[in-house]
């Protein structure tokens, strides 16, 4: 029986690698993404293969977060902890993605992003992406999910000049470094804590 080239046609990769143009291409992303990740021990395993099992979604949602903020240097890994909190709380996210990434334009501004995303129904979206990022949380209430403080956007307007908010006298997260090391007073010597029987009996030798 000839062969129906059809079944060929439907089987076989025409790139010759065994794997379709479009298993190729997400498995390169998915590398790349992965590398890029490795910069940033403190993600947890979770956070990272949300990230690397959607990297077409997670590539998007990464250039809309630059879009709808205006901060071209975002964290990629706090932008895999957002996006990881997001996904597993809201079973739509990644199509809502896809859209609001569909309306970002070159050269656009924020608050004309805003206004598109409201008219095609994804307003909330854009307002809980850019929550996020400011205020380092995701979610409300009871189920609001803590992503970052120190590295919240809402406090690079003043990084110049004021700390971040903590009871920490020197900063956020200043208790986990090892303390400084305290001088000696000069009253504080070895002699003062030499017992004067010991003096006397070498004296005496």
């Amino acid at each position: 029986m000839e062969n129906d080239p059809s079944i060929i046609g439907s089987n076989s990769p025409e790139n010759g690698t065994g794997f379709s143009r479009r298993e190729l291409l997400k498995g390169l992303t998915s590398a790349m993404v992965a590398t890029t990740l490795l910069g940033f021990p403190f993600l947890s395993q979770a956070e990272k293969e949300t990230a690397t099992q959607e990297p077409v979604i997670f590539g998007q949602f990464y250039l809309v977060s630059q879009a709808i903020t205006e901060h071209k240097n975002i964290s990629e890994g706090s932008s895999a902890q957002i996006f990881n909190a997001f996904y597993r709380s809201q079973p739509d996210f990644p199509a809502q993605v896809s859209k609001l990434h569909a309306l970002v334009k070159p050269g656009q501004a924020a608050k004309d992003l805003q206004e598109v995303a409201k008219q095609n129904g994804l307003g909330e979206l854009v307002t809980s992406i850019v929550t996020a990022w400011y205020t380092g949380t995701v979610g409300h209430g009871t189920d609001s999910i803590l992503i970052s403080y120190k590295d919240a956007l809402m406090y690079r307007p003043v990084s110049d000049g004021l700390i971040v908010p903590t009871y920490c006298g020197n900063g956020s997260l200043y208790f986990t470094a090892a303390p400084p090391a305290a001088a000696m007073p000069e009253s504080m010597n070895a002699d003062r804590f030499t017992n004067p029987s010991e003096t006397n009996v070498v004296s005496k030798a």
